[in-house]
């Protein structure tokens, strides 16, 4: 496979395994230093090497894709709350109580938090499935375990996301007098 001759393995099964372990690397860092030593647990440290490396970068990745899902979630509620600042301002003066208001306002937030919940995971199981069958056809070592906690420990989370930036963006632009937000120009 390197190309030369002069190549020599030697493959046996030791009793003791570390004290093996121990003899062949002092041997071939003092007395036979062209000579190198794999083990079964320098092939098990790779392994895991190259497991946390997927691991760290998959885990990062989710964090940044979450990260970015969450500010996205949070943006699209401020923009649609302070977008239509004169439309409640409007409904207001035609009878709308600020408590109304502001049900409907939860209830919209609690509606995009809890269908993107819903849609995350029918397509987690939908797309699952398919990358499962690629990694395993590439990853000799790869199996598929489908795990669910982290849709459900983010849906509350989005919950309350959709129930309080609601609140706290309603609560900013209601400062404003109705007839302040009427007057205001659509730009």
């Amino acid at each position: 496979m390197n190309g030369t001759s002069d190549v020599m393995l030697y493959a046996f099964d030791a009793d003791d395994a570390a004290e093996m372990g121990a003899f062949l690397t002092e041997y071939t860092t003092r007395q036979a230093p062209r000579y190198a030593i794999e083990s079964k647990e320098s092939y098990q440290a790779q392994f895991e090497s190259f497991r946390s490396m997927f691991l760290i970068v998959g885990g990062l990745l989710s964090l940044i894709v979450g990260l970015v899902g969450v500010l996205n979630f949070v943006n699209a509620i401020l923009t649609g709350i302070l977008t239509r600042k004169r439309e409640f301002a409007m409904l207001q003066s035609i009878g709308m109580t600020g408590t109304q208001l502001k049900t409907m306002l939860v209830a919209e937030g609690l509606l995009y938090a809890l269908g993107s919940a819903a849609l995350a995971l029918v397509f987690s199981l939908a797309i699952g499935q398919l990358a499962a069958a690629a990694l395993e056809n590439i990853f000799w070592f790869f199996t598929y375990q489908p795990t669910y906690v982290p849709i459900l420990v983010v849906a509350p989370i989005f919950a309350l996301l959709g129930f309080a930036v609601p609140l706290l963006v309603y609560g900013s632009v209601s400062r404003q007098t109705i007839v302040e937000r009427l007057r205001e120009s659509e730009t």
